[in-house]
C-alpha cells in the first residue's frame, strides 16, 4: 500500500517534468508574409424583369425575349451563364384592384471580365432593361494562390531564421511548430459598390459602352514558424 502511494505521488512530477524538458529545446521563432494583387474573374449580375403599368405594359415574357437577344448578340452562353434566381407575382395587387397579376423574374448572369459586364449593361439598357446591378464577385483561383503564397512565406521565414542563427554559430534544424493565417480578398458585394470604379460616358463623342473596372484586392498570408537550433 505504501509503495502504491509513492508511485501515485510521483505521477504529477513526471507530468510536470515533460513540458519542462520541451521548453529547454533551443529554438528560433520567425514570421513572414507574402501577398499578391488579384482582380475578380467571376462577376455576377442580378437582372430584374418586371411588368410595367397598364398604359405601356410590357410583359415579363417580352422583356425576357429582349434580354436573350441582347445576350446572344454578345456571344454569351445563356445555358451555362444565366440562371433563374427568383420568380414572383404581385398577388396583393390582383385581389385589391382586380387587375392582371404583375409578374417579375430575377436572373443571375455570370461573367468573367469587367469589359463584358459593361457591354451587357449597355445592351440591356438599349432593350429597356435597366434594373441590373452587381450582386457579387469572386476569384476562381483563390485557393491555389493562397497555397503559392504560403510556400513563399515559409521560404522567407526559413531564410530569415538562417540569417538570425548564423552570427550565433548555430544551425537551423527542423521546424517544431508552424501556423498560418490569411486575409484580403472577400469579393465585392452589392453594398460595397463604392469600391468598384464605374465610368459611364454619356457625351455624344464618347464611347457608348460603360467602362467598368475593379480595383485589385490584396491577398496576404502570414506564417509563424519555430525551428529547432543545433550547434
Amino acid at each position: 500500500m505504501k509503495t502504491l502511494l509513492i508511485a501515485l505521488s510521483a505521477l504529477p512530477l513526471l507530468v510536470w517534468a515533460q513540458p519542462q524538458a520541451e521548453n529547454h529545446i533551443p529554438y528560433i521563432e520567425t514570421n513572414a508574409k507574402a501577398d499578391s494583387l488579384v482582380v475578380p474573374d467571376e462577376i455576377y449580375l442580378s437582372i430584374q424583369l418586371r411588368e410595367q403599368d397598364e398604359r405601356t405594359k410590357v410583359s415579363v415574357e417580352q422583356l425576357e425575349k429582349r434580354m436573350f437577344e441582347a445576350l446572344r448578340q454578345l456571344d454569351i452562353d445563356i445555358e451555362k451563364q444565366l440562371k433563374l434566381a427568383d420568380l414572383s407575382s404581385n398577388i396583393k395587387t390582383y385581389f385589391l384592384r382586380r387587375k392582371d397579376i404583375k409578374k417579375s423574374k430575377r436572373f443571375e448572369l455570370k461573367l468573367h471580365d469587367a469589359t463584358t459586364a459593361g457591354r451587357v449593361l449597355a445592351a440591356l439598357e438599349e432593350k429597356g432593361i435597366s434594373n441590373v446591378h452587381l450582386s457579387k464577385t469572386d476569384y476562381s483561383k483563390l485557393d491555389e494562390l493562397k497555397l503559392h503564397l504560403l510556400s513563399k512565406a515559409v521560404a522567407k521565414a526559413k531564410k530569415r531564421a538562417h540569417a538570425m542563427a548564423k552570427p550565433l554559430g548555430q544551425q537551423v534544424a527542423e521546424a517544431i511548430f508552424i501556423s498560418d493565417s490569411h486575409s484580403g480578398f472577400v469579393g465585392y458585394r452589392r453594398n460595397t459598390l463604392d469600391e468598384v470604379v464605374m465610368f459611364s460616358m454619356a457625351e455624344a463623342d464618347a464611347a457608348p459602352v460603360p467602362d467598368i473596372q475593379f480595383k485589385p484586392q490584396k491577398i496576404q498570408v502570414s506564417v509563424q514558424i519555430r525551428f529547432r537550433l543545433s550547434k
